[in-house]
């Protein structure tokens, strides 16, 4: 047995060397072919003489082209090497493209062009403090809850736009208001490396239609939005509490909510069981005030 291990390993051996060498010839004939490449190229590009297409396009294959491998696995890191090659000559024909003058003109008035293109579909549009399409080059806006579905499959779909990814669905609670939650979009463009906010004003009973037909990942973060702040989202396929415990009453972030809560959960040592009971605690004073301290002192 452990002769004919020996003999196996000097054979791995010779075949190690047989390819460094085969490796060295092909190395060799590549940067062979790519010089021949430039010479043809040169000489196509001088005034008074032309090249025919023929030896144009050969020397172009050429200088694309390399060795043909005598392995498998030289042939699979050959196959590999020409796929990134071309990923990179894709990525740099990209950038070129995001780098134009009218593609980012466009991202940069994002806002003015979707009122342009959609206005229906939009109430208005934000660019605050913080949201400045010169720092930023991020956009807020409003939209009704009947046309939440299809401005978001514009902005996911359309060339200019392209907005593939949802980051994030969450809400805020305004008590004063009328329409007291506002529900936010966060979305992200890969393709043209720019984020947008859609927000949606609604109340207690206004009903969210679900995108989750459109983003799969909205699934959880509109049950945790509803499991938070009480927004009922419809369509939604599997709408239940998330984060809460089973037979959990009302909503923890709303501005409403005690902050102590409705009952206390702890473990009886009598009944040797957790037990839920109603507080006897009297709920301390909150000040719903939305202004910053800072802006109230200018």
């Amino acid at each position: 047995m452990l002769r004919q291990a020996a003999l196996q390993l000097a054979k791995l051996q010779q075949g190690a060397q047989h390819y460094g060498a085969l490796s060295c010839v092909a190395d060799t004939l590549q940067s062979n072919l790519r010089s021949l490449a430039q010479e043809f190229g040169t000489l196509a590009d001088r005034p008074g003489e032309r090249s025919n297409g023929a030896v144009s396009a050969a020397a172009a294959q050429a200088s694309s082209s390399t060795s043909l491998a005598e392995t498998p696995a030289a042939g699979l890191e050959q196959r590999r090497e020409m796929s990134l090659r071309y990923a990179r000559k894709l990525d740099r024909q990209t950038a070129q493209y995001a780098n134009r003058n009218d593609v980012v003109a466009l991202q940069g008035s994002l806002s003015d062009y979707l009122i342009k293109v959609v206005p229906s579909w939009i109430k208005f549009a934000v660019a605050g403090p913080g949201q400045s399409t010169n720092v930023y080059n991020e956009q807020t806006l409003y939209t009704s809850p009947e046309h939440l579905m299809p401005l978001i499959r514009f902005l996911r779909d359309h060339i200019n736009t392209q907005f593939k990814c949802l980051i994030d669905i969450t809400a805020i609670d305004f008590p004063e208001r009328a329409a007291r939650f506002e529900v936010v979009y966060h979305l992200l463009s890969p393709r043209w490396n720019n984020r947008i906010r859609i927000k949606v004003c609604v109340d207690e009973v206004t009903a969210v239609p679900s995108i989750t037909t459109i983003y799969p990942a909205a699934d959880w973060f509109e049950r945790e939005t509803w499991d938070m702040f009480g927004v009922f989202f419809s369509g939604h396929p599997d709408l239940r509490r998330i984060l809460t415990d089973y037979g959990f009453q009302g909503h923890p972030l709303r501005k409403d909510f005690p902050l102590t809560g409705y009952t206390e959960v702890r473990y009886d040592y009598g009944k040797k069981r957790v037990v839920s009971e109603p507080l006897e605690l009297s709920q301390e004073f909150r000040l719903f005030s939305l202004e910053s301290p800072w802006e109230m002192q200018r």
